[in-house]
């Protein structure tokens, strides 16, 4: 598998009026991704809604997207919040179904030590220096890790971006910033590349912005990121209405036909709606074919 440098993007799970995955509406969000030039792709992520599946929908749904891809970009399967069990339940249908990678919080009781080596001999990690323990130490947890096992391919950082120097100090694989409003200056502390969920609906904004930085030209950068990204990102990060927000951006601009989340992630309401329209006009995220307009 090729480094996950780059773009990641994490897909939304939409749902269809009877309440079941909308695996088209996955099927369309990788389309315009992976064209875009998306490095990988990651399933019932956290933004992806992990904790409303079942494990028969987790086995599913990545089989249907492992075999959608037919290689065009690596695969990943989402684990967050698990227990050391079912965590390590999780990694055996990615594997099995074919994905290339999970991408896993620390389990939430047992080792966590212990998870991630026996998670890495399943299948190949991407590892979230987060989980509802607490943070995990670089030096003391992670880098440990990446010198017992080759499967560690990969750190997202979902703390203060400060931490991509330690990591670029230690670790020799890719560190991607998962905290989309901080992407910017993560890449100017180092980072690789981002595992996002702004990418899954401005695919072409963070594919760009990474191309930018890579080549150094930051008053670019900080123009797209601050004239397209920001206002956008403002109503999708540390709100518990994000999932549903996230979902209208995407049904607005035509590529899921439905914005409902299920319980307990609430609805957006019509206020948060609106308004999160009213910015996707005026930063011209509308004007494509197929975007959805209302009055």
């Amino acid at each position: 598998m090729k480094r996950l440098d780059g773009v990641n993007t994490l897909l939304m799970t939409p749902y269809t009026e009877s309440n079941e995955i909308d695996v088209e509406g996955i099927f369309r969000q990788i389309d315009r991704v992976i064209h875009a030039g998306a490095a990988s792709v990651v399933v019932q992520g956290k933004i992806g809604e992990y904790d409303t599946y079942t494990m028969e929908e987790r086995r599913h749904t990545a089989e249907a997207v492992v075999e959608y891809v037919k290689g065009a970009v690596p695969v990943g399967v989402g684990i967050i919040n698990a227990t050391f069990e079912d965590g390590l339940a999780v990694g055996r249908i990615a594997a099995q179904s074919g994905a290339d990678y999970v991408m896993s919080r620390p389990p939430i009781d047992g080792d966590t030590h212990d998870y991630f080596l026996r998670l890495a001999d399943i299948v190949p990690v991407m590892l979230y220096d987060q989980g509802m323990r607490g943070e995990v130490s670089i030096r003391d947890d992670i880098f440990p890790l990446t010198q017992q096992t080759e499967n560690i391919i990969a750190l997202k950082i979902s703390g203060i971006p400060d931490k991509n120097y330690e990591a670029k100090q230690l670790l020799d694989i890719p560190v991607l910033c998962g905290w989309d409003l901080m992407s910017l200056l993560a890449y100017q502390m180092g980072a690789d590349g981002v595992i996002s969920g702004s990418a899954t609906r401005v695919p072409e904004h963070e594919v760009r912005l990474y191309e930018l930085v890579k080549r150094g030209q930051w008053d670019e950068a900080r123009d797209l990121y601050y004239g397209k990204l920001v206002p956008i990102l403002n109503y999708c990060t540390f709100d518990p209405h994000a999932y549903s927000v996230c979902k209208y951006i995407l049904k607005y601009m035509g590529v899921i036909e439905n914005s409902d989340v299920r319980p307990p992630n609430p609805d957006a309401g019509e206020a948060r709606a609106s308004e999160v329209y009213e910015v996707l006009m005026r930063v011209g995220m509308l004007e494509s074919e197929g975007a959805v307009h209302i009055s």
